[in-house]
């Protein structure tokens, strides 16, 4: 049944929602080639396949934000994203990077990346998503992401032995994973004061909670802004994943 309402909820998202560039874990990434006020605004669509959602810029600076998924310490022929000396490419921007070097802070965790950008890097076998750093944008808009999974690790609880603990043992410990430090694009403004979106759907401008505020965060998932979300302290939760997980029965 879960399923069910999973695959419903993600073909009525998939239709109308607008889509951003959300990173939930970054990594910094500087390109070495680029000066330190080089900035592009890139215009970008709400959705590819829509033209009827408009548009919006987001900047592409010296400084950008990269998804710590997509990205390997070694090279790997299996893995088609960023790696030493290995290049990619980047949704909504004109050409692709090439990673130089990284560092790593006291914890042994990857905190920046050194790279190049330009005509002259040579194509990327993936494109992945990015949030640029922007004072005149005010971007990146920083966020606290809640990731929420199943409660337990079987898809029949009713079936545990409550008696002997049986639901104890079988609570899943990742049933809510939080991103403190995400980042999404600025176009997520524009969002929030359209929202909601879309209004024929019923919903009325003005008198939707903040759940309204709803978008596709690209590669990621689908998300809603948290009723305890604030001006200073934006939170959003996810409301359903792109695509089914393959391992549930």
């Amino acid at each position: 049944m879960t399923h069910t309402l999973d695959a419903t909820m993600r073909t009525y998202l998939e239709r109308t929602v607008p889509r951003l560039m959300l990173v939930l874990d970054p990594i910094k990434v500087v390109f070495e080639n680029l000066g330190d006020d080089y900035l592009e605004e890139r215009e970008v669509p709400f959705d590819p396949k829509d033209p009827a959602k408009g548009t919006h810029k987001v900047p592409f600076a010296k400084i950008i934000y990269i998804d710590r998924d997509d990205f390997r310490e070694l090279d790997d022929p299996d893995f088609f994203r960023l790696s030493p000396g290995q290049s990619v490419g980047l949704l909504n921007a004109e050409f692709p990077v090439r990673c130089i070097s990284f560092s790593k802070d006291s914890a042994g965790k990857v905190d920046e990346i050194k790279a190049e950008y330009g005509k002259d890097v040579p194509a990327g076998r993936a494109r992945i998503h990015w949030v640029g750093e922007s004072a005149k944008h005010s971007s990146p808009i920083k966020a606290e992401c809640r990731i929420f999974n199943p409660l337990f690790k079987t898809q029949k609880p009713n079936e545990l032995d409550w008696k002997n603990g049986g639901y104890y043992d079988n609570v899943n410990p990742d049933s809510e994973v939080i991103y403190a430090n995400a980042m999404v694009e600025c176009g997520f403004k524009e969002i929030q004061a359209r929202a909601p979106w879309p209004k024929e759907e019923g919903e009325a401008t003005g008198t939707a909670d903040k759940s309204s505020v709803r978008f596709q965060g690209l590669r990621t998932a689908f998300f809603a802004e948290d009723s305890d979300s604030t001006p200073e302290k934006l939170i959003l939760n996810r409301i359903v994943s792109l695509k089914e997980d393959t391992g549930k029965k």
